[in-house]
């Protein structure tokens, strides 16, 4: 059973996003947390979802962070976080804890959230 310290910021996570609504993301697959650490502590986690397909729209080439699987991020191909579609969950949809992204994703990941939510003013 994890802990409430298994929650961290940056922490890939496989996640049953399903049932999902109209064109919500669909399926288990992976996600990344992206609600700070202090806050993971509740029962509900803000995550952004990974897809494999890279994105082709040119209007999301500027929010996608790719992520090449790695031993510390525990993906088995090569992602994409569209950085612009935070969902909040329930911890009870995390099925499996899967590593961490490296500090420089995390990084860009939140420049564009900044951005996206326009917190920067």
């Amino acid at each position: 059973m994890p802990t409430s310290s298994d929650y961290r910021l940056g922490s890939l996570w496989l996640i049953r996003f399903d049932p999902s609504v109209g064109t919500e993301i669909r399926k288990t697959r992976p996600a990344v947390i992206i609600s700070g650490t202090l806050f993971n502590r509740r029962s509900k986690v803000t995550v952004l979802p990974l897809t494999s397909v890279q994105p082709r729209d040119p209007r999301l080439l500027a929010v996608v962070v790719p992520v090449s699987p790695t031993a510390s991020n525990g993906l088995d191909s090569e992602s994409f976080v569209i950085s612009v579609e935070p969902m909040t969950f329930d911890k009870r949809r995390f099925v499996q804890y899967l590593g961490e992204l490296e500090p420089g994703q995390i990084q860009q990941i939140k420049s564009i959230l900044t951005t996206f939510l326009d917190l920067d003013k």
